[in-house]
């Protein structure tokens, strides 16, 4: 049942991802003749749907994976500290570099946060850490990956939904605006570290407080990894950020064949483990 739900919110969430990429390839190239819509509105909706239909991806496949318990841990681990970790980088520049939220993501706690952000870590933590077990790397090197796929995902969507207050350059729909003309499409490469540096803490703490992890041969979660960095890229290339979309999709090509070939060899020597 729980493995139902999931695919019904991996199923919504690949629609929106897809007309998300497509209305924005129609709107960004200058197809004549579009239909007279609020672009700016949908697009709102859209990003909303895709980041909510993502966590309710990741929360009921965690469940059937892993059980309520470590879900509601992870959960509450992601919407806490990376929540702190959040704010305090919005008050200070700490650690991610000056930056703040617009309005594109609904109401904000204490005026400066949007209340989607930090779920949306746990949204995409789940996977991190499925994938990085998948991989059977050592146990202290799982926090590692984990904070390298997150950093990874996070390479296309600040170029697709970001940039500097200073040089706004070709960014389209704004999320977030950075102070600084940073190296990377306006952001600072700070911002990297940050989010190593986040997710690493994030993944440690959690394996703390629930270090047993239930074997699983699952895609779902590599698929949700997908959807959610490609619909970035997507966005990142069709407002002239290529570069962005190329080293993405680079990586993804390399997570999905490692993350495939020890599938297949797990799969060969076990038939133990979940395979939804």
């Amino acid at each position: 049942m729980l493995a139902r739900i999931a695919y019904l919110f991996v199923g919504l969430n690949l629609l929106v991802a897809i007309a998300t990429v497509v209305g924005s390839g129609l709107l960004f190239s200058g197809v004549p003749n579009l239909p007279p819509l609020n672009y700016d509105r949908l697009s709102r909706t859209l990003g909303i749907l895709c980041t909510l239909f993502g966590i309710g991806a990741s929360l009921f496949h965690m469940a059937h994976t892993q059980g309520w318990r470590a879900t509601l841990w992870l959960l509450s681990i992601c919407t806490v500290l990376a929540g702190a970790v959040e704010l305090i980088g919005i008050l200070t520049g700490f650690p991610f570099g000056p930056y703040e939220y617009t309005d594109r993501l609904g109401p904000k706690f204490l005026g400066h946060l949007p209340y989607i952000i930090p779920p949306s870590w746990f949204m995409m933590l789940y996977p991190a850490l499925h994938i990085s077990f998948m991989l059977q790397l050592p146990r202290w090197a799982v926090p590692f990956s984990a904070a390298a796929l997150l950093t990874l995902w996070d390479v296309a969507m600040d170029a697709a939904v970001s940039t500097s207050r200073v040089n706004p350059g070709t960014a389209a729909f704004v999320y977030w605006l950075w102070d600084v003309d940073g190296a990377f499409y306006g952001m600072p490469l700070q911002n990297w570290l940050g989010w190593f540096a986040t997710g690493l803490l994030l993944s440690w703490v959690y394996l703390k407080v629930v270090p047993e992890w239930r074997p699983s041969h699952a895609l779902t979660p590599l698929v949700i990894w997908l959807i959610q960095g490609a619909t970035m890229a997507g966005l990142a290339f069709w407002i002239k950020r290529p570069l962005a979309t190329l080293i993405w999709s680079v990586g993804a090509l390399v997570v999905v064949r490692l993350a495939l070939v020890k599938r297949r060899e797990t799969s060969t020597a076990s038939v133990g483990g979940t395979t939804a």
